[in-house]
């Protein structure tokens, strides 16, 4: 079977197409992908994440067009999927173009059989060192769910890491704060290694610590683990979700850019969703931004805020009293 397709799912599986694009991208095709097609998929999701985010974009250098209701035509400049200024190359973009133009996936329901792909007719403008190609309006919506759950900075951490294991380990951290357990059977399931590293020693040597030193060495998130016997047996992990302070970008860095893309290149959309509805304006959000990010750090954010919510609707300064409700959950960590 070519291994660029995915299998239509059997009658007991079926799922609807917005499932299956979903777990293609985001559990499947990213953990194949080498750096230049995460490039690639990484500028589709700052895209999204502008277009919900209202940002306006340079017409000469950006294109996102809506004018077909089944697909939508991109445009960006080259330099996006370089590294730095002196990363020239411009035959790997296009191999990776390539690549993505030919993985495809399919969707079948009681009546309807489909094939699509990431992306369709890349193009490359030598002259104006412009990129082109159409995303299927399917994959553009799920791009739009997945940027919301993100804000820019954790993306771009997670399509930093060079290793399919420490991006899922990334991912299955991300927001955690506080110890989780795995079966050893449901990780490799995760990591999608059934039938490699049969051995727990080999699994552990090869997949978690190697997971383990791209974090340590790359990211904010990272974590210690304690392997956890039954019988004679390793059975499951517990995982200490580990924050590296010095990880985090330099304090110069941190508010050139929030001053470049806002406070959302550091809360996600829903955080700042509601924020908005407890009644913070973006002045507002602004001038409490560092403590929502030290909120971020030390709480489950999103779930506190979710609380705060709810009962902020009987004060007379919702706002004054979120913070002042926030900061006393802070000092309760200490």
């Amino acid at each position: 079977m070519n291994k660029n397709i995915i299998p239509l799912p059997k009658p007991d599986e079926a799922r609807s197409s917005r499932q299956v694009v979903q777990s293609y991208i985001f559990t499947t095709a990213i953990y194949d992908f080498n750096v230049y097609e995460k490039r690639v998929l990484y500028n589709l999701v700052k895209l999204a994440q502008s277009q919900i985010e209202g940002v306006r974009l340079s017409d000469s250098m950006y294109k996102i067009d809506h004018a077909y209701k089944e697909f939508v035509m991109i445009e960006l400049p080259m330099s996006d999927f370089l590294t730095d200024g002196d990363d020239k190359n411009h035959t790997r973009i296009k191999a990776a173009l390539k690549s993505l133009h030919q993985k495809t996936f399919t969707y079948s329901d009681a009546g309807v059989w489909e094939c699509f792909s990431i992306i369709a007719n890349p193009k490359i403008r030598l002259r104006s060192s412009k990129v082109s190609f159409i995303v299927d309006s399917r994959v553009w919506d799920v791009l739009l769910d997945f940027s919301r759950g993100f804000s820019r900075y954790d993306l771009r951490v997670a399509f930093s890491l060079d290793s399919s294991y420490a991006m899922r380990m990334y991912e299955l951290l991300a927001g955690q704060k506080d110890p989780i357990i795995y079966s050893i059977d449901s990780l490799r399931k995760e990591f999608k290694l059934e039938d490699k590293y049969t051995l727990t020693k080999d699994f552990i040597r090869r997949v978690i610590e190697s997971a383990k030193s791209e974090l340590d060495e790359k990211s904010p998130i990272t974590f210690t683990y304690t392997p956890i016997k039954e019988g004679k047996k390793y059975t499951r992990i517990l995982f200490y979700p580990k924050h590296q302070t010095d990880k985090e970008p330099k304090d110069a860095h941190f508010k050139e850019i929030v001053r470049k893309y806002g406070t959302g290149a550091y809360l996600s959309q829903e955080e700042t969703r509601l924020l908005t509805e407890i009644g913070f304006s973006k002045t507002g959000i602004k001038n409490n931004f560092e403590l929502f990010i030290q909120c971020k750090k030390e709480l489950d954010f999103i779930y506190e805020l979710a609380l705060l919510k709810g009962r902020s609707r009987e004060k007379t300064n919702p706002c004054g009293w979120c913070i002042k409700a926030l900061k006393g959950k802070l000092a309760d960590k200490i």
